[in-house]
């Protein structure tokens, strides 16, 4: 499922890692899935990370409710990492396909709503800086 870019840069670099981290997840071999999976919770923890600290930067006013979503998913991923380790590597693919489709839906609306603000506080701040 290709996503279109925000036009925020490190927002969509960070979209494509995740997403080739899950495509990657979705045809890894059981015996390897515990790390991809580890790997991508990895991913996903710096990337909500990123994102919050941008969000922090322009005092956005969604940041609680966008943070909430993001504990949410960390929350479900976390844990299918762990069910992942103790082998339950069917549970594990399913989060995986779950959590992508969920990914494309947080982009496509919270991430789109964030990249706007970003987009309009930078010109805001290229503006001042030209007066």
């Amino acid at each position: 499922m290709e996503q279109p870019a925000l036009g925020i840069a490190f927002m969509d670099e960070s979209h494509r890692a995740l997403h080739g981290k899950l495509e990657r997840l979705s045809s890894v071999a059981d015996v390897e899935f515990a790390a991809a999976f580890e790997a991508l919770l990895k991913e996903v923890h710096d990337h909500f990370k990123e994102e919050e600290q941008a969000m922090e930067e322009i005092a956005f006013r969604g940041i609680s409710c966008h943070r909430d979503q993001h504990a949410q998913a960390l929350n479900a991923l976390q844990h299918a990492c762990l069910r992942a380790r103790e082998g339950t590597i069917a549970e594990g693919r399913e989060i995986g396909g779950l959590f992508s489709q969920w990914l494309h839906f947080h982009i496509a609306t919270m991430d789109r709503m964030l990249a706007s603000v970003l987009q309009h506080a930078e010109a805001s701040k290229a503006d001042c800086a030209v007066d």
